[in-house]
């Protein structure tokens, strides 16, 4: 009995070694499959990211572009910095030169050399500030772009850049407690780093991304990846932190008064006769910009009627004189399209034309300049705008007045770019007329005063208003038609299209909507139209111009108007403003002759 007992016993003994055999065995088991992981995957491995590039994070998202690591710092694609920051590097690849232009400023960088000039001084950086890639895409060196208002924190291993971009508060947390950052939503995937009880985590796609107890975060440093959100503290909203800065301001020398300036047409510098006949005409004039200079070939060098008798007599007569600079010539020697573009396209061609225009307002007592670059193509808007640009420095330099003559704006003709140009000029004039040109497939006004104020309101969408001077027309057209065939018979001044209604003894009629005379005969089998241009229509649209808060009026051209002219002008911009018609009243009247 005593045997048998013992032998029970050592089975039971056995059986329960066993069982805590086993027992070990699995909690072992167990708690392997649940402890985690402590392997390390190295950043580089994870994020792959090749020798010689970057990272770009920018907020919490990966950008789609790698940024350039060369010379211990890296380098962010153009085409980055014009969508992101800024839009004034300026790459001519056929020159292998970027140019960047500040307010008084102009850069001029040859890639892959430390060596640059400023203003034509030269200059020396530690890096180069302009690389190029594989491609031929230039690319500009991060702490340069911080003169443009970049926000951005570098790390290694592998190279990441972290752009604070959006200033948009962000979903948040603290950690609590000692975790780790995971390559998924698993206890046992590789991690990726270790945070520290107070370090801060930012939720990705706002704390969207959750299973198995796991929230994707992106560390401090750029680590994305899984973290558990048990070790987090609640998740509240931060406000990104940028660095101080503000962009360089582009000053503009503006007049205090408004702008009613009148172009003169002068082929000839045997031209003070002109000049006082159209200062008399004109008593509220106070500027005057005579056609002086003419693009004669693609070197930048022009053809001259200045006069400098003509600039002294006009500030005799209370006159400021903004000489007007063509890109065509009158003998018709140049090409407003292509030889426009072969002076615009080359930086020599460009510098020389700039020196010139400054060399001859210096030599002539010239109080601003006057662009007036018509025609241009499409591929020449970015040269155009970096001419202005240059140009600006200079002006700004010197004290010179830079006007810009415009087309109306429309979507045809956006590479001119009036938002630029507002923020580089002094001042934008929009030529509000030839709203029916000769050539036009039918018979209409030149400035209809419903067109021209919608001129003037896209101009205001565009453009600082209080900089910007609208231009009106002191002619019309005379619109013949001959069996359906539309002809402009004549281009007349103000006192001959109301001469050619009186002698034809037509009837005129008031169309609210155009705001002008309209007037209509037959004469040898021939149908005569025109919408005529008078004190009533041009104060008309200077009302409108008044509306949008506009610095001035300009008109072509001098000697056009009528004596009476510039004075209802000026108090149509500045006089007491007119009783609103009543509902209901008519908005044609009738009248025979021309008084």
């Amino acid at each position: 009995m005593k045997i048998k007992l013992i032998g029970v016993l050592a089975a039971v003994i056995i059986v329960i070694g066993a069982a805590a055999a086993i027992g070990v065995t699995l909690y072992k088991s167990f708690k392997e499959s649940h402890a985690p992981s402590e392997v390390v995957m190295p950043l580089p491995d994870f994020y792959n990211v090749a020798d010689g590039e970057a990272m770009i994070i920018i907020d919490e998202k990966v950008y789609g572009k790698t940024a350039l690591w060369q010379h211990d710092t890296a380098y962010i694609d153009l085409e980055t910095v014009a969508a992101m920051y800024i839009h004034r590097f300026f790459w001519v690849p056929e020159e292998n030169l970027m140019i960047y232009t500040t307010p008084t400023e102009v850069f001029r960088f040859t890639p892959g050399q430390s060596a640059y000039t400023v203003n034509d001084t030269p200059a020396e950086s530690k890096a180069p500030v302009v690389i190029l890639g594989t491609d031929g895409t230039p690319y500009i060196e991060i702490t340069y772009l911080e003169n443009c208002g970049i926000t951005y924190r570098m790390y290694d291993e592998p190279h990441r850049i972290l752009i604070t971009y959006s200033d948009e508060s962000f979903l948040a947390a603290d950690v609590t407690e000692r975790t780790q950052i995971r390559v998924s939503q698993d206890i046992k995937a590789d991690l990726l780093t270790t945070l520290e009880p107070g370090e801060k985590v930012r939720f990705i796609d706002g704390g969207g991304i959750r299973e198995n107890g796991f929230v994707k975060v992106m560390s401090e440093t750029g680590v994305r990846g899984y973290i558990l959100e048990k070790c987090l503290t609640e998740s509240y909203y931060d406000d990104p932190v940028f660095r101080e800065f503000s962009w360089p301001e582009y000053t503009h020398l503006i007049y205090s008064d408004k702008v009613y300036l009148g172009w003169q047409l002068l082929y000839t510098k045997d031209s003070l006769g002109y000049l006082t006949e159209a200062a008399a005409n004109a008593p509220d004039m106070n500027v005057i910009s005579p056609t002086w200079f003419f693009l004669t070939g693609t070197d930048g060098e022009m053809l001259s009627y200045a006069n400098k008798d003509y600039v002294d007599k006009a500030h005799e007569l209370g006159l400021k004189v903004w000489a007007l600079y063509k890109n065509d010539t009158i003998e018709g020697q140049f090409t407003c399209t292509e030889d426009s573009h072969a002076v615009l396209s080359s930086t020599a061609s460009r510098t020389a034309l700039i020196d010139n225009i400054i060399a001859s307002v210096r030599e002539y007592g010239i109080d601003g300049i006057n662009i007036d670059f018509e025609m241009l193509k499409v591929d020449s808007g970015v040269y155009f705008i970096e001419f202005l640009r240059e140009l600006s420095v200079k002006c700004r330099e010197k004290g010179i007045i830079l006007s810009v003559d415009n087309y109306v704006p429309e979507n045809y003709n956006a590479y001119y770019d009036l938002a630029e140009q507002s923020r580089i000029i002094d001042y934008i004039v929009i030529m509000g007329y030839d709203q029916h040109y000769a050539g036009s497939p039918e018979a209409g006004s030149v400035s209809a005063l419903d067109w021209f104020t919608n001129v003037a309101a896209n101009t205001a969408a565009k453009a600082d208003m209080n900089r910007v001077i609208m231009g009106v027309p002191f002619y019309t057209r005379l619109w013949k038609i001959d069996n359906g065939n539309i002809y402009v018979e004549e281009t007349p001044n103000m006192a001959a299209a109301a001469a050619r209604i009186k002698k034809a003894g037509a009837e005129l009629t008031w169309k609210a909507a155009e705001g002008q005379y309209y007037a209509e005969w037959n004469s040898g089998g021939k149908r005569f139209k025109i919408w005529l241009e008078d004190d009533e229509s041009l104060k008309a649209k200077t009302y409108a111009a008044r509306t949008y808060g506009a610095a001035g009026i300009a008109a072509w051209k001098c000697g056009d108007e009528l004596p009476t002219t510039w004075s209802a002008i000026k108090f149509a911009l500045e006089g007491e403003l007119p009783v609103p018609e009543e509902e209901g009243e008519e908005g044609e009247i009738s009248s025979t002759g021309v008084e």
